[in-house]
């Protein structure tokens, strides 16, 4: 997985065309419209005598031959001097690649050491590998240039922990989202058009006055039922962002994703502005999505969040959550039910 999740990642990172290299495969043929506008002679001497070749096709276009040559040249090196800086900045960039494994067998943050059968049981011993992650990433960026950093992020892995990677990458990064192909088998990039589809968000309006808690049910996948919120959350009032026409395939738009978050976040800053100043949040997201509307979550600005774990199979449905390390929390707090 690790090797086809490289792949991926190398061939969507490294994609783009080089301008210098462009430019002198430019350039170059126009040498051969020099070439061919030049008075060529080969003498041969043989025992019958000297053999003469002679090919001129210059005539009175001589000028013409040096402004072409003179423009290739130009355009050659400006290609040659481009690649070398190409070749300089990737030799100072450096790009993380970050997989959160979880659920399924560069930087792997491994969370299955809490796990059984694919479920977390002991989800305190997988919030311990994701505590070391801030020290890590500042340990390899280093004397790097922020500008000079970019992530890769993916992974398969409960909701609350990668929620919780996005938080601790952020957004004042350059960040490449990946996500698992059930179907194919791969690591893809998000690379399909984006279907115009939106949350369809409700119950802001249900939010009194003075209220300080509430529960924010984030359908981008699966449907997060009312019923289990109330299991967890009996009294905060519900407000939902329902994603129109959802599915577990309707996350593979970058842009669109772009614009869910900016939703979120939207929904989130109301919640703010409305007094709410602990949320709790019920995702049922892919694992890109999961990660995205983590690093826009602003760490000192926006309430504290709570980031519930879903588990069918137990009567509690959510029996644990992470308290994210956001509005003056220093680190994530593992909530146990």
């Amino acid at each position: 997985m690790l090797n086809h999740f490289l792949r991926s990642l190398i061939d969507w990172v490294f994609r783009r065309r080089s301008v210098g290299a462009s430019l002198i495969k430019i350039g170059v043929p126009l040498y051969a419209l020099v070439l061919a506008s030049l008075t060529i002679g080969v003498r041969i001497p043989t025992k019958d005598g000297p053999f003469v070749f002679s090919w001129d096709t210059s005539g009175g276009a001589a000028a013409l031959s040096w402004a072409v040559f003179i423009v290739a040249t130009v355009i050659v090196l400006t290609g040659l001097l481009l690649v070398v800086r190409d070749v300089r900045r990737e030799s100072r960039e450096k790009v993380i690649v970050i997989e959160a494994r979880g659920l399924r067998d560069a930087f792997v943050v491994d969370v299955r050491q809490g796990l059984v059968d694919g479920q977390i049981v002991s989800p305190g011993r997988a919030l311990q590998q994701l505590n070391g992650v801030p020290d890590d990433i500042a340990r390899r960026t280093d004397g790097t240039n922020r500008a000079d950093v970019s992530f890769a992020l993916g992974g398969l892995a409960p909701v609350p922990l990668l929620f919780l990677l996005g938080v601790i990458v952020d957004d004042e990064h350059r960040t490449l989202f990946m996500d698992w192909d059930r179907k194919a088998h791969i690591w893809r990039p998000l690379d399909e058009d984006d279907d115009g589809r939106r949350f369809d968000v409700t119950g802001l309006g249900a939010v009194a006055g003075g209220t300080t808690r509430a529960a924010l049910c984030v359908s981008a996948s699966y449907d997060v039922l009312d019923c289990d919120v109330r299991l967890v959350e009996p009294t905060a009032p519900i407000i939902r962002m329902d994603l129109q026409d959802r599915s577990t395939a309707s996350h593979w738009s970058d842009a669109k994703q772009q614009q869910l978050a900016q939703q979120f976040l939207d929904t989130v800053m109301v919640l703010s502005r409305q007094g709410v100043t602990e949320i709790a949040l019920f995702l049922a997201a892919p694992a890109s999505l999961s990660l995205r509307l983590g690093t826009v979550y602003d760490r000192r600005n926006l309430p504290g969040v709570t980031v519930n774990q879903f588990e069918q199979a137990d009567a509690r449905k959510f029996p644990w959550a992470v308290r994210m390390p956001v509005a003056g929390l220093a680190t994530p707090e593992l909530v146990q039910r």
